[in-house]
């Protein structure tokens, strides 16, 4: 399986708000991050494209979510479906088809 990668480009304006909500110290993150989001679910997936933004606490993640040029910011619950190896999911519960460890590309590792 492939990741999408399907890029965003949301309102840095609104992006940086919510991105303050989570308690992200913007001046630690490349300036790339606060302009370029890069879709995380595997590629043939349905509904809008998702990358995700930063953890809020441990049961709360912050993901941006797009269709064309129209950016939601929502908070999810983490899927945390374990692997083989025992790590956890990073994608969100209730996510499309293949779990993060099942994807690979040059992108995303």
């Amino acid at each position: 399986m492939r990741h999408c990668n399907w890029p965003g480009r949301p309102p840095r304006d609104e992006l940086t708000r919510h991105l303050q909500a989570t308690g992200e110290d913007l001046a630690e993150l490349p300036p790339h991050e606060l302009t370029e989001l890069t879709c995380e679910l595997e590629a043939a997936h349905d509904g809008p494209h998702a990358d995700h933004i930063g953890d809020i606490d441990r049961d709360t993640q912050l993901w941006a979510q797009w269709d064309g040029d129209h950016y939601q910011f929502v908070r999810l619950s983490p899927c945390e479906a374990p692997a083989e190896d025992g790590d956890a999911c990073s994608l969100f519960d209730g996510h499309g088809p293949g779990h993060c460890w099942e994807m690979r590309d040059l992108l995303h590792g």
